[in-house]
């Protein structure tokens, strides 16, 4: 998934999530909730108030703790889906003019073995241009659900890995698709091996992007167990990025990370 993908995705669950918000607030009471702040004891103490507008009018209603909690607590609720749709607008708003204007450039190709340019931009990078087409020991498991296109013209088993992948191709990072390594005795296909393209270390990223579900779990542990074993150290040269049903992987997630460990 690149930039593009991200915010036609980002662009139809915002405007779902606004009609959503819409249609909750056509069933919220009139008027709006307005509070007075009195200071006793060094202690602030709330009351509230409706307020209906009419004609250029302002009436005020006392809203009692005692009688007109829910009322309140509608009227509470109205006034933060009216500034959480206000945020929303924004960002929808946002998200259009970068669909309507960002123009993705092809600055890859450049670096093409058939391209001009190409031995003067890729001299210094030889090892890890090189390093990253060699032929490696590669996952040949569950081949079926290898279903997402990555940028190489390689195929990866989600969404996320997709876009982990294009943020490293897109920094001109090497890295290997799921290349099996020797980890305590255990063979284990590293979801992403990556050449630090200054450093020339190596460093190991594993996305793990069913974390909330059980039977995949007992596969975080047995990895997790034998890569400390093995004396790998998260945060150092094993990354580790996670997501769950609740709190999905984004392109922006990607970016953060390939910020952190190799740009």
């Amino acid at each position: 998934m690149d930039q593009i993908e991200y915010y036609l995705e980002r662009k139809k669950l915002l405007e779902d999530e606004i009609a959503k918000f819409e249609e909750e607030l056509k069933a919220m009471p009139e008027g709006t909730i307005i509070y007075n702040r009195t200071i006793k004891n060094g202690k602030a103490y709330f009351s509230w108030y409706k307020q209906i507008e009419k004609s250029g009018t302002r009436t005020r209603t006392s809203l009692s703790r005692k009688n007109h909690l829910e009322e309140a607590s509608n009227l509470a609720r109205k006034k933060f889906i009216k500034s959480l749709l206000d945020d929303k607008y924004n960002e929808l708003q946002c998200v259009n003019y970068f669909l309507c204007h960002r123009k993705a450039e092809k600055y890859t190709a450049l670096l093409d073995d058939n391209s001009p340019y190409h031995e003067l931009l890729c001299s210094n990078d030889f090892k890890g241009k090189e390093w990253e087409y060699l032929e490696y020991n590669k996952s040949t498991d569950y081949p079926k659900h290898l279903i997402i296109p990555a940028p190489k013209g390689d195929l990866v088993r989600s969404k996320s890995e997709a876009m982990i992948a294009q943020v490293l191709f897109s920094h001109q990072i090497p890295y290997r698709y799921e290349e099996i390594h020797d980890i305590d005795g255990h063979s284990i296909a590293t979801d992403f091996t990556v050449l630090h393209p200054k450093t020339k270390e190596i460093k190991l990223w594993e996305h793990l992007g069913l974390s909330d579900k059980t039977n995949y779990q007992q596969t975080i542990e047995f990895k997790m167990i034998h890569y400390l074993r093995a004396g790998y150290l998260p945060g150092h040269d094993l990354i580790l990025t996670f997501e769950d049903k609740a709190r999905p992987f984004s392109y922006l997630d990607a970016e953060e990370v390939v910020k952190k460990y190799f740009l």
